[in-house]
């Protein structure tokens, strides 16, 4: 199941994506919000992989939310969901995967999940060999986030592998937070499970 979140304004087109979703199936709704902040501050220690976004929010328009959850995590894929059509070539511009008109139907709503579903499986990769899948694995993660990974695999603490890099225990905070996100764990212990699985330590 892919996790994702709605976030909208409106009650009502909260309550009708959601609907749609349960219909066509294969997305955990985890958390719908009014409130694009509280989004936000959710996805910082949430790991999402779709974000379903109203663009005309007071505030914090879709727009600008959008551009806040790729510096947390580049790897969500943002859907627009919106009643206006004159956003779409700016929403493209911001990497969303679709653009979709309310009200939102099954019908189109299976397309942008047939393409969410390919994108998140990795086929192209997979279909060349597992090492190719194991390096498009790595690729999720920057250098020094895996050089991390590595640390927290050796038994390291936060305190000890920030002595080791040189940097501060809230940056190791942050990049393993970052790491979570993207590897869609909440553990270390889950984090070695999924480096073993993917074999990113290699």
């Amino acid at each position: 199941m892919l996790r994702a979140i709605i976030v909208d304004d409106e009650e009502l087109s909260v309550k009708w994506l959601k609907s749609v979703l349960a219909e066509v199936g294969g997305v955990d709704v985890c958390e719908t919000f009014m409130s694009p902040l509280a989004a936000y501050e959710y996805a910082k220690t949430h790991p999402i992989r779709i974000a379903f976004l109203d663009i005309s929010m007071p505030a914090i328009n879709g727009m600008r939310l959008s551009s806040l959850l790729h510096e947390l995590d580049a790897s969500i894929d943002v859907v627009f969901v919106t009643a206006y059509d004159d956003f779409a070539v700016r929403a493209f511009e911001l990497s969303a995967l679709d653009y979709l008109m309310k009200p939102v139907t099954a019908e189109r709503l299976a397309k942008t999940l047939e393409r969410i579903a390919r994108k998140q499986s990795g086929s192209e990769a997979e279909a060349v060999g597992p090492q190719a899948a194991n390096y498009k694995h790595k690729e999720l993660l920057t250098g020094q986030e895996l050089k991390i990974l590595q640390l927290v695999a050796g038994g390291l603490s936060n305190k000890e592998i920030a002595d080791r890099l040189y940097i501060s225990g809230e940056t190791v905070k942050s990049h393993i937070k970052s790491v979570y996100r993207k590897l869609g764990i909440n553990s270390r212990l889950q984090a070695l499970r999924r480096a073993e699985q993917w074999k990113l330590l290699e």
